[in-house]
């Protein structure tokens, strides 16, 4: 059953994403309104395709702050589609996702911020610029580990990053979201099946892809903690270690539920 699922979910998604990247295209050369929302509408459809569940508290954030930077543990590829679904943001990813063969090509359509985290000097070049478009209202989405966790914790939590949120021009927003795959077929899932269905390791990809979507329905509780006031933050490492603390004890309360 599980192999006549996977094989359909991949003829579904195929033919999908074939029709949306001249779509994706088209709305890039269009103008940015355009290129802005289909993403949210590709995610919504390829969470549906693969029978994702995404609950959350929908008065936990607000659709109408611009400049915010959202800030999140990292388990799986389905991160993103459980926040793109969602947020009209755009993804900060390392270049070395930009080279991942279609899912690479997929997420410069969807206009992720490519960032080369090996030259210190350029870091400084990326917090600029992504510290201006903050000012100008665009959103981001970051993950800080760097990496995937199992989903049962957190890694350690970057800080490089994070400095873009300071000394703007305009207010920025930081709000931290914990990510927690709970279920598995509405059954609450122990470390063990959490931990099967993360992408971490040396699990290729597409490997990791499939335990997922073969393994049956999946439920993900995302918890949008409270919107922070980076003036009462001294610097950079003392936000993410605040971040990296709110992340942690929501998801510890949501796989203790």
């Amino acid at each position: 059953m599980s192999a006549i699922r996977l094989i359909l979910i991949l003829f579904l998604l195929t033919i999908f994403i074939f029709i949306s990247i001249p779509l994706q295209i088209i709305f890039n050369i269009i103008g940015f309104k355009l290129r802005r929302i289909y993403p949210l509408f590709f995610y919504r459809i390829i969470k549906f395709i693969t029978g994702i569940q995404i609950n959350f508290d929908k008065n936990s954030y607000n659709k109408r702050i611009k400049g915010t930077l959202f800030v999140a543990n990292h388990v799986s590829w389905f991160d993103i589609i459980c926040l793109g679904t969602i947020l009209n943001a755009r993804f900060i990813a390392k270049k070395e996702v930009s080279e991942m063969g279609i899912f690479g090509f997929l997420a410069k359509l969807s206009n992720t911020f490519f960032i080369d985290n090996s030259n210190k000097n350029k870091i400084i070049e990326y917090n600029k610029l992504i510290k201006s478009k903050l000012e100008k209202g665009e959103n981001f989405i970051i993950f800080p580990e760097g990496t995937t966790s199992d989903g049962n914790g957190v890694n350690q939590f970057k800080s490089s990053m994070l400095e873009c949120a300071f000394n703007n021009k305009n207010d920025t927003f930081v709000q931290p979201i914990s990510i927690c795959y709970s279920k598995k077929n509405n059954i609450p899932m122990g470390l063990f099946l959490r931990r099967n269905i993360a992408w971490v390791g040396d699990t290729p990809m597409v490997e990791a892809m499939a335990n997922l979507l073969s393994s049956g329905p999946i439920t993900v509780d995302l918890v949008f903690h409270h919107v922070l006031d980076i003036r009462k933050f001294n610097n950079r490492k003392d936000l993410t270690s605040f971040c990296e603390e709110q992340i942690l004890q929501g998801l510890n309360k949501k796989i203790k539920i």
